[in-house]
């Protein structure tokens, strides 16, 4: 009989959550050089996705995704991107590829093809884990029995899911004598309605049916993304399953890097996971950057890394720089700003910046050295030296025309 290969080892520190159009390659390799980040979650991928992908890889090696007039892809073309073009040796040592679903045997088919496409198409390295979502709030998901909303209406067959899938995995590692390790299997939840107590048995039942580590967003299924995170629920919860070998991730409400210190410190988790902190700001999360927040040298730098890693579309960077400016151009604690008025310039460039001409590099750092230029910042030490050379000139018109066909 083989022998169980060991599991890989769960890292502590900062996690960078799963989001969809936010958390992908060049956003991770990002986060793991100035975010601080010790383990990177793949955007959301839909298991019947996966397969379609894995059926007929090569009818989708062009990395090209078409969009439509209104912004909309293929969701079958995306995850083709993100598992074959989207995917970098470099990266799966610490990347956890999240799946969702609602049916067992269509969520271990998916994690079998995950597990393959990474080792025959990426220079023959295995993710570090796959997680499965079992906490997504949106109408999504409503719709279609996953995330929160299976926990909810079916806890029995959600942990059959994860089960099935801890067999896809064991089962893949097996059959061969490539493999040195084992990768992790994880769900990541919301806190249940019905309280804490609910939440640990829930939890228990997972480690149960397979999970390695579980992560626990600590807000309900009705709060969605509202509202303050509850750590102290997170605190008990953590300390109830202290005596069960599970680490626990916490997640919800972790901003910056003094956040993680405390909620480490408070509720002794594994480790804690943050999303949209590291959308608006990488750097906070990295104590020996976390001062420096300017707006168009992080944009700069989220752009640089774009054109190393390109996303599947433009429709990723208009969302990074949306959350990077989001404070800066739409300042809510600024009592006389009305969004409404396009005499302001802070709104004209906002509104500006979800234009569906806005597609390429160029045009992004365009847009960056046109708010250097409208906000004064031109003669700043810390402008990007990737966006110094544009200011001066530029117009609104001239980052329209750069996007157009040379004749």
């Amino acid at each position: 009989m083989k022998q169980a290969l060991p599991k890989m080892q769960l890292p502590s520190g900062i996690f960078l959550a799963p989001m969809v159009r936010g958390s992908e390659l060049g956003f991770r390799m990002l986060a793991r050089r100035s975010g601080n980040a010790s383990l990177c979650f793949s955007p959301m991928l839909r298991d019947y996705d996966v397969i379609s992908v894995a059926a007929n890889p090569s009818k989708f090696m062009k990395n090209e995704l078409k969009i439509d007039g209104a912004g909309r892809t293929n969701s079958v073309e995306e995850t083709a991107y993100l598992l074959l073009h989207d995917a970098h040796p470099a990266d799966t040592a610490n990347l956890v590829v999240q799946l969702c679903g609602s049916r067992p045997s269509t969520l271990a088919q998916a994690t079998t093809a995950v597990l393959d496409i990474y080792w025959n198409k990426n220079e023959r390295s295995l993710p570090f884990g796959l997680d499965l979502n079992l906490g997504c709030p949106q109408e999504c998901a409503a719709k279609d029995g996953f995330g929160a909303f299976l926990v909810e209406r079916n806890a029995d067959a959600a942990l059959h899911c994860v089960a099935s899938m801890r067999r896809s995995i064991d089962t893949y590692i097996s059959v061969t004598n490539h493999f040195t390790h084992t990768p992790l299997l994880s769900a990541k939840i919301r806190l249940l309605g019905s309280g804490v107590d609910d939440t640990v048995d829930f939890v228990k039942r997972l480690q149960l049916a397979g999970a390695d580590y579980v992560t626990i967003h600590c807000r309900a299924r009705s709060d969605k993304h509202n509202g303050t995170a509850d750590w102290a629920a997170g605190g008990k919860i953590v300390d109830a399953l202290s005596s069960y070998n599970l680490p626990v991730i916490l997640n919800g409400g972790i901003s910056n890097f003094d956040d993680c210190l405390r909620v480490m410190e408070h509720t002794k988790c594994h480790a804690v996971m943050a999303a949209t902190g590291y959308l608006s700001n990488h750097r906070c999360f990295d104590p020996n950057h976390k001062s420096n927040t300017d707006v168009a040298s992080l944009a700069a730098e989220y752009l640089d890394f774009a054109e190393i890693y390109p996303p599947p579309s433009y429709l990723y960077i208009q969302k990074h720089l949306r959350w990077i400016f989001r404070e800066t151009l739409q300042p809510e604690n600024e009592p006389s700003f009305d969004k409404l008025d396009y005499s302001d310039w802070r709104v004209k460039l906002w509104s500006f910046l979800v234009r569906p001409y806005l597609r390429s590099i160029e045009q992004f750092r365009l847009f960056v050295a046109l708010y250097v230029q409208l906000s004064g910042a031109g003669t700043d030490d810390r402008v990007p030296a990737s966006i110094r050379h544009l200011i001066g000139e530029v117009t609104f018109g001239m980052v329209k025309r750069a996007g157009l066909p040379v004749r």
